[in-house]
């Protein structure tokens, strides 16, 4: 028999721990059907944590009836208002975003038949677009896109990556689906439904905001080093594009920061003591292939936050997504609760 070479991980152990904590502790409150999150390194790219629920114990395959597959790498959802965060990137990057130029917020006209809401159906009257996106407002970020153009998005929706594997080097790796046919679906998709992606990419995207503007390709193996000790393969960041400039990136952080700190912003709940945090909710519907329509149950929804700190020289980044929990309708409990307590604790 031969000496295997040791494969050594990005993996930070005390970070995994605490999101493998974290996820329990959210699973044993909310039965959730499926979560995951994501620790990853703002400038270089590398993974310090995955994990996700249902798990299954590799020592005595527990569990393995019920998932067997890395969701975080191989299920491309539709994501929701994360995808905001990039179409806003491109408006600022196209100079398109006026953030004290006003609009009417609730309804956005696609055609004499199709209209996109705010989420909460009614809108908040005349309101900044600014405070559209500190609201995340569907109608703010449909008005972008006609700004800027439906084509000028799909090129960038290509230069974030968007619809091709990352090519981290697990299995399987699902590449999403930019789904950019009829007038509906690219307004959709500017708001992170229609269009599919996977953690992977989310992050991807996220580091050119986090990194000036350069977008680093997420990595997990750091090195492999053989049985006598010599390195025979040693992995570094690599910068995989630069979809926007250092400036936009910079305001885009701003911008995100005020989701967390803005009055009425829909990020409050993820503040964290002693950091300042920039980042974005994503609440997206399902939809169900055997019944050919989306669910529209309160809890049938993709909760998720992807978020960085601290904002000034952003260090980590973390997604956490958290699919259909079961919250308290008494109390008439918000999606985002289960994602806040995965986000601020880790």
């Amino acid at each position: 028999p031969e000496n295997g070479s040791n494969v050594y991980l990005t993996i930070d152990k005390k970070i995994q721990s605490f999101l493998e904590d974290a996820l329990s502790e959210v699973e044993e409150d909310y039965h959730p059907k499926q979560m995951m999150g994501l620790v990853v390194h703002a400038k270089t790219g590398e993974i310090l944590a995955m994990a996700q629920r249902p798990t299954f114990d590799p020592n005595t395959r527990e569990g393995i009836e019920q998932t067997w597959s890395n969701i975080v790498v191989e299920h491309a959802f539709e994501p929701g208002s994360t995808m905001k965060v990039f179409t806003l990137a491109a408006a600022v990057e196209e100079g398109v975003f006026n953030p004290n130029e006003y609009y009417l917020s609730g309804r956005y006209k696609v055609s004499n038949t199709e209209s996109v809401y705010d989420h909460n159906g009614v809108g908040w009257g005349q309101i900044t677009f600014l405070k559209g996106i500190q609201y995340s407002s569907n109608v703010a970020i449909s008005y972008l896109l006609e700004k800027m153009g439906t084509d000028t998005f799909l090129n960038y929706l290509h230069a974030f990556h968007f619809g091709e594997p990352t090519g981290i080097g697990l299995p399987n790796e699902a590449s999403g689906r930019i789904v950019y046919q009829w007038p509906i679906e690219k307004v959709t998709t500017a708001f992170g439904q229609a269009t599919s992606a996977t953690a992977l990419q989310l992050v991807q995207a996220m580091t050119a905001i986090t990194n000036n503007g350069s977008m680093m390709k997420p990595y997990i193996i750091d090195k492999i080093v053989d049985a006598e000790g010599k390195v025979v393969k040693d992995y570094k960041p690599e910068e995989v594009n630069k979809p926007i400039s250092e400036k936009t990136a910079r305001e885009v952080l701003d911008i995100l920061a005020s989701t967390v700190t803005g009055e009425g912003a829909t990020g409050r709940r993820f503040a964290v003591e002693g950091y300042e945090v920039a980042g974005k909710t994503g609440t997206a519907e399902i939809f169900d292939v055997e019944q050919g329509r989306y669910l529209n149950g309160r809890h049938d929804y993709v909760f998720s936050f992807i978020g960085t700190a601290p904002v000034n020289d952003p260090e980590l980044i973390v997604y956490v997504m958290v699919q259909q929990p079961d919250l308290n309708d008494e109390i008439y409990e918000y999606g985002s609760v289960p994602v806040s307590k995965i986000f601020t604790s880790v």
